[in-house]
C-alpha cells in the first residue's frame, strides 16, 4: 500500500515530462508533408466535404492567368495608421503585406506579414484566381488621415456585365480593416485569406494554419491532413490562419454562406462564400493580444489558446498584467505570480510532508508485516491498512498537494508559452527574451539542481532502488527545459525554491517536536 503514493507521484511526473517534452518536440521538429496524409476526423457530422466545381483547385501546378488590363495601370497604395502600415494591390484589389510597427524580428525590423502566390483578400470564382489578376481602378485621394479620423481606399472595376467595387476602411489605431464590397453579375464567389497571409514563424508555433470559431468551440486545423475540401456553415463566428504570436482573419458582417477550408499546392487555403449584393467584413491583421482583441466583442480572443485550464489561465493571465503594471518588468511579475499561487497551497503542503514524514518512521514496521505476511497478500493489505489508522496517516497525502497543483501548473505553463507579452521581453542580465531559451542554460540547471535538493530533503518512503530512480527526473527535467521559454523556467526555479524553503521550515518543526 505505500507503494501507491509512490507509483501516483511518478505517474504525476512522468505525465508533466511527457506534456512538456511533447509539446517541445511537436514544436521543434514536426514539419508538415506536401503530401497530404489521410485526414483525422476533425469534422462534425454536419461539415461534410464540399463537392462543388466551384472549391476544386489545383493541387500541384501553378495556375495560368492573365492579368485583365483595361488601361490602368499597376499601382500599389500604402495606408499607415499608429500601429501597422499595409500595402493594398490594385492587381485584385488586394492586400499585398502588412507590417506591425510595435513588434520586431531578429534583426530589430518590423514583423512583416504577407501571403504566397494568392494574395490576401483574392477573389475566387469557379475555381480560378482569375478576379486575383484584374487590374482595377483605385481612389486613393482619402488614403490618409489628415483631416479625417479614417482613411478610405476604393477600387472599382467593370466589364459591362460583371462589376465590382471594394472599399477598405482604417481606423487611426486599429489592427482593423472594414471591407465593403459591391458585387454584381458574379453570383455565388469565394473570399480568401491567401497563402500563409498573418503566419510569420512557423518553426516555434504549437499551431499554424487554418482556425475556426464555430459558436463557442475553436477548431485547428493541420495543413498537413487536409486532403479534400471541408465546409463549415453554421455558428461560424470567424475564419482565420495563426502562428504562435500573430494571425490575419476574416470576420463576416453580413452573413457568409459557407466557410470552406481546402488543399492548395500543399498548402492550404481558408475562405468565405458570399452572394451578389453589398457584404461587408472585417480583415484583421494583428498580434495575439487578448485584452485587444476582447473589445470587439465577436470572440477574435479565442485566437488565444489559453489550452483544458483555460478557466484557470485566464485570470491568472489578468493578474500576471496586473503585477507587471507596477513592477515593469514581466520576469519580477513571474516571480511574484509564482510566490503568491503557492501561498494558498502551503496548509495542504504541509499537512503532506508532515504525513509522509510520519510515513517514513513507519517503514521499520512496514516492512515487518511485509516480512510476516510475504505469503498472504490479503493479510497484509488489511494489516496495513490497521497500522495506517493507527497512527492516523494517510498514504495518499503526500501526492495529494501535488495532483492539486497541477491544474496551476499546466495552465500557467500554457500562459508562459503562448503570452505575446513575453516576446522579446527582457528580464535581467543575459536574459533578453522571456520567451526564449536561456543563452547559456543557466536557469534549466539551476531549476534541475533545486529540484534535486528539494527530492533529497522530502522525507521518502521508497526503498533504496526506488529512490535511485527517482534521482533521474531532475536530469530528465533539465534536459527537457533545456530548450524552454526562460519565463517557463524561471517560473519552475522559483517554485522549486519556495518548495525547498517550505520543505526546510517543516523538517524543522518536526525536529522540535
Amino acid at each position: 500500500m505505500e507503494k501507491t503514493g509512490l507509483r501516483a507521484f511518478l505517474a504525476v511526473i512522468l505525465s508533466m515530462v511527457i506534456l512538456f517534452g511533447s509539446q517541445y518536440l511537436y514544436t521543434k521538429y514536426y514539419k508538415p508533408q506536401n503530401q497530404p496524409v489521410q485526414q483525422k476526423e476533425e469534422v462534425k457530422k454536419e461539415e461534410k466535404p464540399v463537392t462543388s466545381q466551384i472549391l476544386h483547385f489545383p493541387s500541384d501546378k501553378k495556375e495560368e492567368t492573365k492579368p485583365i488590363v483595361k488601361d490602368v495601370k499597376y499601382k500599389e497604395v500604402v495606408v499607415e495608421n499608429e500601429v501597422f502600415k499595409v500595402v493594398l494591390s490594385n492587381e485584385g484589389a488586394t492586400i499585398k503585406s502588412v507590417e506591425l510597427k510595435k513588434y520586431k524580428d531578429s534583426n530589430g525590423n518590423p514583423i512583416k506579414l504577407s501571403s504566397g502566390q494568392i494574395p490576401a483578400i483574392s477573389i475566387i470564382k469557379d475555381g480560378k484566381v482569375d478576379y486575383a489578376k484584374i487590374i482595377f481602378n483605385v481612389d486613393d485621394s482619402k488614403a490618409t488621415f489628415k483631416n479625417s479620423t479614417e482613411a478610405v481606399v476604393v477600387f472599382n472595376w467593370s466589364d459591362g456585365s460583371i462589376s465590382i467595387k471594394r472599399s477598405f476602411i482604417f481606423n487611426k489605431a486599429d489592427y482593423s480593416m472594414d471591407v465593403k464590397e459591391e458585387v454584381s453579375g458574379i453570383g455565388s464567389y469565394y473570399v480568401t485569406l491567401g497563402e500563409d497571409f498573418g503566419i510569420f514563424d512557423k518553426t516555434n508555433a504549437p499551431h499554424w494554419g487554418p482556425v475556426i470559431l464555430k459558436e463557442a468551440q475553436r477548431i485547428e486545423l493541420n495543413p498537413s491532413k487536409i486532403k479534400e475540401p471541408v465546409t463549415y456553415k453554421e455558428g461560424v463566428k470567424w475564419i482565420a490562419q495563426e502562428d504562435k504570436y500573430f494571425f490575419s482573419a476574416i470576420v463576416p458582417v453580413s452573413k457568409a454562406q459557407q466557410f470552406v477550408v481546402l488543399p492548395y499546392n500543399g498548402n492550404t487555403l481558408i475562405a468565405a462564400e458570399f452572394q451578389d449584393g453589398i457584404n461587408q467584413y472585417k480583415v484583421f491583421t494583428a498580434p495575439k493580444d487578448y485584452d485587444y482583441l476582447k473589445k470587439f466583442n465577436v470572440g477574435l480572443e479565442h485566437i488565444v489558446d489559453f489550452g483544458f485550464f483555460s478557466i484557470i489561465a485566464r485570470p491568472l493571465f489578468w493578474f500576471l498584467k496586473l503585477l507587471y503594471s507596477f513592477v515593469g518588468n514581466y520576469g519580477i511579475a513571474i516571480i511574484i505570480l509564482t510566490i503568491l499561487v503557492r501561498i494558498p497551497f502551503i496548509p495542504i503542503v504541509n499537512r503532506g510532508q508532515k504525513s509522509m514524514q510520519k510515513l517514513s518512521e513507519l517503514q521499520p514496521k512496514l516492512l515487518q508485516l511485509k516480512e510476516q505476511y510475504k505469503n498472504d497478500p490479503q493479510r497484509l493489505q488489511k494489516e496495513m491498512m490497521e497500522l495506517y489508522r493507527k497512527y492516523k496517516i494517510n498514504p495518499m497525502s503526500g501526492c495529494l498537494p501535488i495532483l492539486l497543483q497541477i491544474p496551476v501548473f499546466f495552465a500557467l505553463y500554457k500562459i508562459l508559452t503562448i503570452a505575446i507579452e513575453l516576446r522579446q521581453a527582457p528580464f535581467m542580465l543575459w536574459i533578453h527574451d522571456l520567451s526564449a531559451k536561456d543563452p547559456y542554460y543557466i536557469l534549466p540547471i539551476l531549476m534541475g539542481a533545486t529540484m534535486l535538493i528539494q527530492q533529497k530533503m522530502t522525507p521518502s518512503t521508497a526503498d533504496p532502488t526506488q529512490q535511485k530512480i527517482m534521482l533521474i527526473m531532475p536530469v530528465v527535467f533539465t534536459f527537457v527545459f533545456l530548450s524552454f521559454p526562460s519565463g517557463l523556467v524561471l517560473y519552475w526555479l522559483v517554485n522549486n525554491i519556495f518548495g525547498i524553503a517550505q520543505q526546510f521550515y517543516i523538517n524543522q518543526k518536526i525536529k522540535k517536536s
